[in-house]
C-alpha cells in the first residue's frame, strides 16, 4: 500500500468546486493534487527522471481511497461565508502582450513545415507543385510575422497603440478590477490520507517522497500544506464506489501527459481545464447499510445540462441572461433537447432505445432514453424553477447505441455551440425565452446531481404530476361515489405504471392536484397532452409507497419520457 498524508498548516482548504465558484471543493480531489506533484517535478531543471517515472507509476493505478473528516460535507460545518472581492488584475506588460503572439507564431511556423514536408513526399504534379508554393508562401509569413514579434519583444520604445495601451494599464489610476471568490473550508481534522492499495518499488516511493516534500501548497496559494509517504496500513472512510454519492476528479493514465499538453497549450496564460476522469466515492458506512435495492429500468448514469445564468458571447459586449422557467414548462425544455439532438442527426435512422420509435414508425415497447427537467423542489426556499435538463438512460442501452448517443451530444455541442470555451447551447422552445446550459458531469446543484433522484427509499413523491395512462373519470366530480371511484383508478393505474418501470406494487398511493412538495407546482400548472382520438390525459401528483426501499430514477406515467412523472425519493 501507498499512502500519503497532507496537512492544512494553516487549518483551511481553499479551493473552488469545478463548477460552482461560490462553494469550496471538499474533500480534495485525487486530480489536484496529482496535479500539485507535477507541478512540484517541474519547479526545478532539469527534470528527474525517476521522478516522473514515478508519476507514470501513479497515474495507472485504481482510484485511491481516502482517510478524510466528512463531517464538513455531511453537516455543511466549516465553510466560509463567500464574499465578492475586487482584485487589480496581474500586472501585465508590454512584453506580456506580445509573448502570446509570439507563441502563436511559432505554432503557425510549425504547422507550415509540416505541411510541406508532406507534400515534398508526395508525387510532383501540377497540383501538388501548386499546394507546395503555396505553403512556402504561408510559411514566409509566419517568418516574417515572427521575426517582427520578437524585434517588438526586444524594442517597445516603438510599440504600437495596443501595446501602449497595455503600458498605461499597470499605472494605479489605469488597473482594472476583477471579481474573484476565495470560497474555503476548514475541517476538524486538519489531516487526510490518500491511500493506493498497490505498493510502489523502493525507487518509485522514495521519488514521491521528494516530490512531496516539495508541494507546499494544494489549491490557492493560501492553502498551505506539508505532504509525506507514511508508512503502515490506514483504514479508509471515504473509498470508490459505483453507487457513491460524491464525485471526485481522479486521474487516469495518460495524465501526465495531458497535464503536459495542456500546458503547452495555456502556458499560464490562456483558460485551462483540469483533465480528469469522475469517479463516484462513497463512505464505508454507508456503503456497509447498502444491499441490492429493486430498482426501475432507468439507469442513474445521467448526461446532465446545467443552466447558464448569463454569459457574453464572442465579439459583443453585453451580456446575455437565460430564462427561468417553473417546472411546469419543463416538458418544453425537455422537448426542445430532444429535438436539437435529432436535428443534428438528419434523416438517418436512429436506434430504438434512442428514438423511442420502432424501424416501422410505431412507438417503442421497450425502454429508451428520457429527457426531464429537473426542478428546484423539497428545500424551505425551493422556487420550482427548471434548474437544468437530463437525458436519462435505460438500463438496458447498449454501448453501440450510448456511443452513437454521445456522438450526437458532440456534434451538437460542436456546431451548435454559443461560446467555444465553456460550450454553451441554447434550448429553442417556441413559447419559452432563450434558455442557455452547459454539459456538467460535476453538478454543484443538488438538483443536478443523479443521487438526489436515485437514493433508494421506500417513499417517493412527484415533482412533476403524472400523466395517467389511462382516464380514471371524474376526480373533481360533486359525488362522492363518482369521485372515489376515479381516485381509486388512478391510484391503480399509478401502481401499474410501477410496475411497468420494473419496481414493486406499491402499498399505498396518495394522489392529489395540488403539489406535495415544496416548489412544486400544481398539476393543473402543467399543459396536458392528449392520446390522439381520445380524452385529455388526467394529471395528478402522488405519495407513493413501497414495501421496500427501491432505487431510483422513478419516472412514471405517460409523459415519462419528457419529464412528467419525476420522483423524488424522500425520507421518512
Amino acid at each position: 500500500m501507498l499512502c500519503i498524508e497532507v496537512e492544512l498548516l494553516a487549518g483551511r482548504y481553499a479551493a473552488t468546486a469545478y463548477n460552482d465558484r461560490t462553494r469550496a471543493e471538499w474533500p480534495p480531489h485525487p486530480a489536484r493534487f496529482f496535479s500539485a506533484l507535477v507541478a512540484a517535478l517541474y519547479e526545478h531543471e532539469p527534470v528527474d527522471d525517476q521522478e516522473r517515472a514515478a508519476l507514470l507509476w501513479l497515474e495507472r493505478q485504481s482510484p485511491p481511497a481516502m482517510v478524510v473528516d466528512m463531517t464538513t460535507v455531511d453537516d455543511q460545518l466549516g465553510r466560509r461565508e463567500v464574499r465578492d472581492v475586487f482584485v487589480p488584475v496581474n500586472d501585465i506588460t508590454v512584453a506580456a502582450s506580445v509573448e502570446p503572439k509570439l507563441r502563436v507564431a511559432e505554432i503557425a511556423i510549425d504547422q507550415a513545415r509540416t505541411a510541406i514536408a508532406g507534400k515534398q513526399r508526395e508525387p510532383a504534379t501540377k497540383t501538388q507543385t501548386k499546394e507546395l508554393n503555396k505553403l512556402n508562401k504561408e510559411l514566409e509569413k509566419a517568418l516574417s510575422q515572427h521575426a517582427q514579434l520578437q524585434l517588438s519583444l526586444k524594442d517597445t520604445s516603438s510599440g504600437s497603440a495596443v501595446e501602449l495601451k497595455a503600458a498605461r494599464a499597470i499605472l494605479p489610476d489605469h488597473r482594472t478590477r476583477q471579481i474573484r471568490t476565495f470560497p474555503a473550508v476548514f475541517p476538524a481534522a486538519t489531516c487526510f490520507r490518500f491511500a493506493w492499495a498497490d505498493d510502489p518499488s523502493q525507487t518509485d516511493r522514495a521519488a514521491l517522497d521528494r516530490l512531496c516534500d516539495r508541494v507546499t501548497r494544494l489549491g490557492h496559494s493560501s492553502s498551505l500544506v506539508r505532504c509525506l509517504v507514511v508508512n503502515g496500513q490506514v483504514v479508509p472512510n471515504l473509498v470508490p464506489d459505483p453507487d457513491g454519492e460524491l464525485v471526485l476528479r481522479t486521474v487516469s493514465p495518460g495524465q501526465l501527459a495531458r497535464l503536459e499538453r495542456e500546458y503547452e497549450r495555456h502556458q499560464s496564460v490562456s483558460s485551462r481545464v483540469l483533465p480528469a476522469r469522475p469517479q463516484r466515492y462513497g463512505q464505508v458506512a454507508e456503503q456497509h447499510e447498502r444491499r441490492a435495492y429493486p430498482h426501475s429500468v432507468f439507469a442513474d448514469d445521467w448526461i446532465v445540462f446545467e443552466r447558464v445564468d448569463s454569459f457574453r458571447p464572442a465579439r459583443q459586449r453585453q451580456k446575455v441572461y437565460s430564462s427561468r422557467p417553473l417546472s411546469s414548462r419543463g416538458t418544453d425544455l425537455a422537448q426542445a433537447l430532444r429535438l436539437a439532438l435529432f436535428e443534428v442527426h438528419g434523416a438517418r435512422d436512429l436506434p430504438t432505445s434512442l428514438s423511442g420509435h420502432a424501424p416501422d414508425g410505431t412507438r417503442a415497447q421497450t425502454p429508451h432514453i428520457a429527457f426531464a427537467a429537473l426542478p428546484h423542489v423539497n428545500y424551505e426556499h425551493a422556487d420550482g424553477s427548471v434548474k437544468g435538463v437530463a437525458i436519462i438512460l435505460p438500463r438496458s442501452l447498449s454501448p453501440v447505441d450510448r456511443d452513437t448517443l454521445l456522438s450526437l451530444i458532440a456534434e451538437w455541442e460542436r456546431t451548435r455551440s454559443l461560446d467555444s470555451e465553456q460550450t454553451i447551447m441554447e434550448l429553442g422552445a417556441a413559447s419559452l425565452s432563450p434558455y442557455f446550459v452547459r454539459r456538467t458531469e460535476y453538478p454543484a446543484l443538488r438538483a443536478l446531481s443523479p443521487t438526489t433522484w436515485c437514493k433508494p427509499s421506500t417513499r417517493f413523491v412527484t415533482a412533476t404530476p403524472i400523466a395517467l395512462d389511462r382516464h380514471p373519470g371524474n376526480l373533481r366530480s360533486n359525488l362522492a361515489g363518482t369521485a372515489h371511484r376515479a381516485s381509486r383508478e388512478a391510484q391503480q393505474t399509478i401502481a401499474t405504471a410501477c410496475m411497468r418501470i420494473g419496481l414493486p406494487a406499491p402499498v399505498a398511493v396518495e394522489i392529489s392536484s395540488p403539489a406535495l412538495l415544496p416548489g412544486a407546482q400544481a398539476a393543473h400548472d402543467f399543459m396536458p397532452t392528449r392520446k390522439p382520438g381520445q380524452h385529455l390525459r388526467a394529471r395528478v401528483h402522488a405519495n407513493i409507497c413501497f414495501p421496500e426501499p427501491v432505487r431510483g430514477p422513478v419516472i412514471l406515467g405517460a409523459g415519462r419520457y419528457l419529464g412528467l412523472g419525476l420522483c423524488l425519493p424522500v425520507r421518512e
